[in-house]
């Protein structure tokens, strides 16, 4: 079960890091190859990405209290469900203050009326269409607080032309993005301060690690990619879990994956999926009697079904 981006979480914290002796462990970052090129595009959008433009249709929100959007950008929706977009059709990444491992990860406002008393969870799938990247699901904040609308996250993994399904209740709001890369000009105004990188080196520092159980983790997770079934796993019907040690940084992001148990030909794929994932942290000072940020040391399950079905 995945909980919202800023749902408290409850995580049971004990002191004592997981041992265990792991025969294919891997670092992430060394040995972990990213399932689709993130090489820089073309800045402007091909033809045969059909991105969505203010000619879709400009939606105005008859509701004062949310004032109107952003230069350059327009509001695309229904009063049961709409967002802000670029009026040019192109997200530019990555963000400053976002996630390195994402091309472009920033925050993005969803809206409702906000006199709509029903609350839910808003569910935001992505999918890339011009090309192979991992898809992805998040899971955001349900409404119900700030007149009726969210600031939810949204990371894409990779450049190119991507679709966008956000749903909450009945309500199904899809659009389509191009997603490139900074302007030089843009670039080196997010160049990064003296003050930036001292406060980088500080976060660099060692920090404390807790044990948590599989479950509860799972709990804390709001973002994940789907795993992708490997060639030689779809022919010979190669199904079931995978299980892997992990470390969830201060980031939320896991580290030093290693392998524990399932099938062999899976855990590639497996691995290439956790290391997208997303959690919530810090852990949740009650239960940890702290208000410092802390590494979880746990494991995390991936399952992959059959294709027989």
């Amino acid at each position: 079960m995945l909980l919202s981006r800023s749902a408290s979480v409850v995580l049971l914290a004990f002191l004592t890091p997981l041992s265990l002796h792991l025969p294919l462990r891997l670092s992430v970052e060394q040995n972990v190859q990213r399932s689709a090129e993130t090489t820089t595009p073309q800045d402007v959008p091909p033809p045969n990405c059909r991105v969505t433009l203010p000619s879709a249709g400009v939606y105005e929100p008859p509701f004062p209290e949310y004032g109107p959007p952003p230069p350059n950008q327009f509001s695309f929706g229904t009063d049961k469900l709409w967002t802000v977009l670029p009026a040019d059709g192109t997200w530019r990444g990555p963000h400053p203050g976002g996630s390195p491992d994402f091309v472009y990860d920033d925050k993005l406002g969803w809206f409702r009326n906000p006199a709509a008393l029903k609350v839910g969870p808003l569910t935001v799938k992505g999918k890339r269409l011009d090309g192979p990247a991992p898809s992805f699901v998040e899971i955001n904040e349900p409404f119900g607080y700030n007149r009726g609308g969210i600031i939810g996250g949204i990371s894409i993994p990779t450049y190119g032309c991507w679709e966008i399904t956000a749903r909450y209740d009945e309500q199904v709001l899809t659009f389509t993005v191009w997603v490139t890369s900074l302007t030089t000009q843009e670039s080196s105004s997010h160049a990064s301060s003296p003050e930036i990188l001292r406060e980088e080196h500080a976060q660099s520092a060692v920090v404390p690690r807790v044990y948590l159980d599989r479950e509860t983790t799972a709990n804390a997770l709001v973002y994940r990619v789907l795993p992708e079934i490997p060639p030689a796993a779809q022919a010979l019907n190669t199904y079931g879990t995978v299980v892997l040690h992990v470390i969830i940084g201060t980031d939320g992001r896991a580290h030093d994956l290693g392998y524990i148990s399932g099938p062999q030909v899976l855990v590639q794929a497996a691995m290439e999926a956790v290391r997208w994932y997303q959690y919530r942290l810090p852990i949740d000072p009650i239960e940890t009697r702290s208000l410092e940020v802390q590494e979880v040391d746990t494991t995390v399950a991936v399952s992959f079904p059959s294709t027989r079905n």
